[in-house]
């Protein structure tokens, strides 16, 4: 598919492409695993037979590579989406003013990431609280009936594009609780010999080292298997996600810039209310220039920074905004854009929380 000098290719050269993608650092799994198609991915180029830049789009990462010509970067923007999360990363041939292009009225802010690597294969045992079994991500496991299953099973389709190619290339661990999964920890991508992992722990059950005895074994298994290196990306300011990583064995090896159209942390405790506070004013000052009008997203953003921050006036301003432009339409839309604000037992109870309750389907 064509659009002015914007090509979406529907097959390509790897060998053609890579040159451009290695300007991206560090090295990201998630790039090699999408240009061999290991993983499901979006391809445009300026070309098709001789690529001088390129845009690849991987779940919600964009990453924006090579010499782009403004017409190119315009085509881009034009793609990304408006109401939801996305992650801009750029290879270091992207200058600041080619950057602008992209980001400047569409919300986005600078973010800081890390990466970390395991290289000792030297087995790491983290004991496992009592209570809960450990088990790993085989047959046995994905032909089973525990709860939480298909959320596991969804999540390694959306990485993998089936469970077959999982079981044959990736791996991981579990921890189970009653029947169900409340931990998990699995490769998220395995190109030659290396590999990243991630891991995930149900909110009731953190602090009780879970992850980092899941983490350790499927660093653990990874040498087992013959890899040498295993990565992990986190976000720089996730206090638990560092933890475990250090925990697991992994020692920090950078930090670099991203780009995100939402506040710059993965879990709410991670920040600060003062944070939270001199994000929104920040955020807000973006929309003086250039109000959102199509989409109620960066509204919800806001609202929810301002949530964070203990200004419910503030936050309930922005859901009266994004009712008003026409996007927030339903109490369920609500719910599963912003889950934790339900968590609130008396929020139906509240005046003016009802007053936006009254305006949602």
């Amino acid at each position: 598919m064509t659009s002015g000098n914007v090509i979406q290719l529907q097959s390509w050269d790897s060998d053609k492409l890579f040159p451009l993608f290695q300007a991206c650092s560090p090295r990201l799994l998630q790039v090699e695993a999408a240009l061999t198609r290991q993983t499901p991915c979006m391809l445009v180029a300026d070309s098709e037979q001789n690529p001088q830049a390129a845009a690849l789009q991987v779940a919600v990462c964009w990453y924006i590579v090579g010499y782009p010509s403004r017409e190119f970067l315009q085509a881009i923007k034009d793609r990304l989406p408006k109401d939801t999360f996305s992650v801009l990363v750029f290879g270091n041939t992207i200058t600041e003013d080619q950057r602008a292009i992209l980001t400047q009225d569409m919300y986005f802010v600078r973010a800081r990431s890390r990466y970390a690597e395991r290289t000792n294969p030297t087995p790491i045992h983290y004991p496992l609280t009592e209570g809960y079994t450990s088990h790993p991500m085989d047959h046995s496991l994905f032909s089973g009936n525990l709860g939480g299953l298909e959320n596991l099973r969804a999540g390694i389709i959306r990485d993998w594009q089936s469970i077959s190619a999982f079981e044959q290339k990736g791996f991981g661990f579990v921890a189970i609780h009653n029947a169900r999964i409340i931990a998990q920890s699995l490769t998220d991508y395995v190109c030659g010999s290396h590999c990243e992992i991630g891991i995930h722990t149900d909110s009731h059950h953190r602090l009780k080292g879970l992850g980092s005895h899941l983490a350790s074994l499927t660093a653990n298994k990874a040498f087992e298997r013959g890899l040498k290196h295993v990565g992990w990306m986190s976000w720089a300011n996730n206090a638990g996600s560092i933890t475990v990583s250090n925990k697991a064995g992994f020692t920090e090896t950078c930090q670099y810039d991203v780009f995100i159209n939402h506040w710059p942390a993965g879990n709410p405790q991670d920040m600060t209310a003062e944070e939270f506070r001199a994000f929104a004013e920040d955020y807000e000052r973006q929309f003086s220039k250039n109000p959102p009008t199509q989409s109620g997203y960066p509204h919800i953003v806001a609202a929810t920074a301002w949530a964070l921050a203990g200004e419910g006036e503030s936050c309930r301003r922005h859901l009266h905004c994004a009712i008003d432009v026409g996007w927030l339409k339903t109490v369920d839309q609500l719910r599963a854009t912003w889950p934790e604000l339900f968590h609130n037992p008396g929020l139906f109870q509240d005046a003016a929380w009802r007053t936006i309750f009254s305006r949602l389907e």
